[in-house]
């Protein structure tokens, strides 16, 4: 028997922290070990018990989920943003803070229970709402990129994407959210999507790129080791190499690193 994934649930509401807290305790395989209700609290607690899991809130007192995002991950924690908001700014914010996945609040129920054994189990969790928030901005990205023609601007193409799963990273990434260290360092030279563009493509193998191209359209591990015909092992070695090499710190900036550079998923 697996032991249960350990989660903290962080969220100044009182009311949606305990609503999240029963959903996930009436769960066999889940085991919530502590609440928070601010920031602060939050990464003292990841720092304490070492969760497998941290849901929290993308707004909260005293230091925001994005902006204590880098922290959880430092004490192993995979980090799982919920929001009542699907603004851009705090969906691409949070991704490129390096979260693994980002929720709005008005989920079904099931899907929070699914997006947490995702993110435990190294994959990734994005609701459509915030899908959506990922490809506009790539989007509008892509179109500001195009040269001017002779008719004019050009036109920016759409992105494919799938359900689950593409996010920017911290290279190729977006503009943080407001409130968060990097929206406040942002006067520093250069955005981070114009950064990337400059610097050399990592030398990935031909094998890495498979991989990446189908984590990219959204597959999970064990979708990706049956299309490629290669052990489960072998999958999370190539990511974790790709991961590396990118310079990233999720599967979900490594699949917007892939949807900024190589033209999308498919």
């Amino acid at each position: 028997m697996t032991d249960p994934i350990r989660v903290i649930v962080a969220d100044d509401h009182a009311a949606v922290r305990a609503g999240l807290v029963a959903l996930l305790r009436a769960e066999t395989d889940i085991d919530v070990i502590a609440e928070a209700g601010d920031g602060p609290r939050a990464l003292a607690a990841a720092r304490e018990h070492r969760a497998d899991v941290v849901l929290t809130d993308v707004r909260m007192p005293g230091a925001t989920g994005i902006d204590i995002t880098p922290g959880l991950r430092a004490t192993g924690a995979r980090v799982l943003v919920v929001s009542a908001f699907d603004l851009d700014e705090y969906v691409l914010g949070a991704l490129a803070a390096g979260a693994d996945g980002y929720l709005v609040k008005s989920e079904d129920p099931a899907r929070f229970l699914e997006a947490v054994r995702a993110v435990a189990g190294g994959d990734a969790a994005l609701s459509q709402e915030a899908m959506q928030a990922v490809l506009a901005q790539l989007r509008r990205r892509e179109g500001a990129a195009r040269p001017r023609g002779p008719g004019g601007p050009g036109t920016a193409a759409g992105v494919p994407g799938s359900g689950v799963a593409t996010a920017p990273g911290r290279r190729s990434g977006p503009a943080a959210a407001p409130g968060s260290a990097e929206h406040r360092d942002s006067a520093s030279p250069g955005d981070p999507a114009q950064r990337a563009s400059a610097e050399p493509v990592p030398p990935l193998t031909g094998r890495e790129e498979d991989v990446l191209r189908l984590l990219a359209r959204g597959m999970s591990n064990r979708e990706i080791s049956r299309e490629l015909f290669v052990e489960l092992t072998t999958v999370k070695s190539h990511i974790t190499h790709v991961l590396a090499k990118l310079g990233v710190d999720s599967r979900l900036q490594a699949a917007l690193w892939w949807q900024t550079h190589r033209g999308g998923g498919g």
